[in-house]
């Protein structure tokens, strides 16, 4: 994996209301929480031995595994296991395609095993998402559990079946189905892939992931081809912002795992509306915080020297375009 991984938290934003980490698995034998020789440490202490797993008892917790091959974006690029629930109950997952774990509050969670990486230059990308502004694994913050008694490296790439008790909580992420972006075709992949309350149907949040390999496209761009929503063209072909109910964060991630906090090329993107807008260029790993009724966007991708991520969390199961305030372009931008 990448030597660290990549966080948004208050320490990146204050008002940060949830937590993200984002791992680069770019060769199989690694993992989160597995045995090994060299002890594991958390916020500066050792883990107690035998600890292979914890449970937040204020929070829930979503992980996403996707591929990084902008070419073939439900592609994995590996395998990964990963196991829900603790002693006898506990469930073992293989993944082979892309994959959303939610984890409710209080429920055991880990080890993951990356088994298998198919390309070193896709590699695959583990994300974090917990529902909390703060996120801590210290004494008294969460509740250590041991391995999995199940769990073994003898076993590695069977099947091991379960009581079943967890498997609602595992799904595979799935293509947009319910809005697309012709004018993204041969610069990002289209259809996006997508968690949202149709993966599960008690998720609290919405995640769309944008695989971006080629310049000239982005969200609220001018263009011929305006994107369609349920079968509306909110905004209109002339482009601009918009602003919502609901608090946003925009992540750009690197798909390289040697050079993670090298985006990979320029993203411009905009806040605020009218005179008042105001302009962003980035190039390295970013966190774009947009809260509720704040008008954000175009997000327009100048330069692509390598293919990059764009992840879009939204603090909503309940998102619908057709409510959204929609503004004109910045008097600003330019193509």
């Amino acid at each position: 994996m990448a030597d660290f991984s990549l966080i948004f938290d208050q320490k990146v934003f204050p008002e940060a209301k949830i937590w993200v980490e984002n791992f680069h698995i770019y060769a199989p034998g690694a993992g989160v929480m597995i045995p090994g020789e060299i002890p594991m440490l958390i916020e500066g202490k050792e883990v107690p031995p035998g600890t292979g797993q914890h449970a937040h008892p204020d929070f829930d917790e979503l992980f996403l595994f996707f591929g990084s091959n902008p070419y073939d974006n439900l592609a994995l690029g590996g395998e990964v296991e990963f196991w829900l629930g603790e002693g006898d109950d506990a469930q073992k997952f293989i993944a082979r395609r892309p994959t959303a774990e939610w984890v409710p509050r209080d429920v055991a969670h880990n080890p993951h095993y990356f088994t298998k990486v198919q390309r070193a230059e896709w590699p695959i990308i583990e994300m974090a998402i917990a529902i909390t502004p703060t996120y801590a694994l210290g004494p008294g913050a969460a509740r250590d559990v041991s391995w999995p008694p199940a769990f073994s490296f003898e076993k590695v790439g069977r099947e091991q079946k379960g009581k079943g008790l967890y498997t609602e909580y595992v799904n595979e992420l799935t293509l947009a189905t319910d809005h697309i972006f012709p004018s993204h075709r041969g610069r990002i992949a289209v259809p996006t892939l997508m968690f949202d309350k149709h993966i599960y149907q008690h998720a609290s949040i919405r995640v769309e992931i944008f695989h971006i390999h080629a310049a000239g496209a982005g969200l609220g761009i001018p263009t011929l081809e305006p994107p369609v929503f349920r079968g509306a063209h909110p905004g209109g072909p002339d482009g601009g912002g918009h602003a919502h109910n609901f608090d946003q964060l925009f992540l750009f991630l690197s798909t390289d795992p040697h050079d993670t906090l090298n985006l990979g090329g320029e993203v411009e993107f905009w806040l605020g509306e009218g005179d008042e807008a105001e302009k962003f260029n980035i190039t390295r790993a970013t966190g774009e915080w947009v809260p509720a009724g704040l008008v954000h966007n175009p997000h327009y991708f100048r330069r692509v020297d390598k293919p990059f991520l764009m992840a879009v969390i939204s603090m909503t199961s309940d998102y619908r375009p057709e409510r959204f305030r929609y503004t004109p372009l910045p008097p600003g931008f330019r193509l």
